[in-house]
């Protein structure tokens, strides 16, 4: 868990920045590197992931599954949700409600964990 936090602020921190400054991806090349930074946060969460798989027994692998099973739902739920908001707005902004679904997705599956892990001990 100590692994997953950091990763998780950074990623919403950077996703945060990146809808508030909401660069024009024909713009240059800078606009499309931002656009692409949540890349690396996203990356180390998956490291860290896979690092803590190696280490835990069958019980925590158990709850690493259940809580990623959580953070699916949450993010197809939030995808559903988000689709239907923007095709009934002519002005939504898909983007930025793919960061949201994403974001919540993977705060539900670091929730999910927390609650299974704290259940078990």
């Amino acid at each position: 868990m100590r692994d997953v936090v950091p990763a998780v602020m950074a990623l919403v921190l950077i996703e945060v920045f990146v809808m508030l400054g909401d660069p024009d991806a024909e713009s240059g090349g800078w606009a499309l590197l931002v656009w692409l930074l949540p890349l690396v946060p996203a990356a180390w969460l998956v490291l860290s992931q896979l690092r803590a798989l190696r280490r835990a027994d069958e019980l925590q692998q158990r709850q690493q599954l259940a809580a990623m099973a959580v953070g699916f739902a949450t993010m197809v739920m939030l995808s559903l949700a988000g689709s239907l908001l923007v095709a009934g707005s002519p002005d939504g902004n898909q983007a930025q409600w793919f960061q949201i679904t994403f974001i919540g997705g993977i705060l539900a599956w670091v929730a999910a964990l927390a609650v299974a892990t704290g259940r078990d001990r």
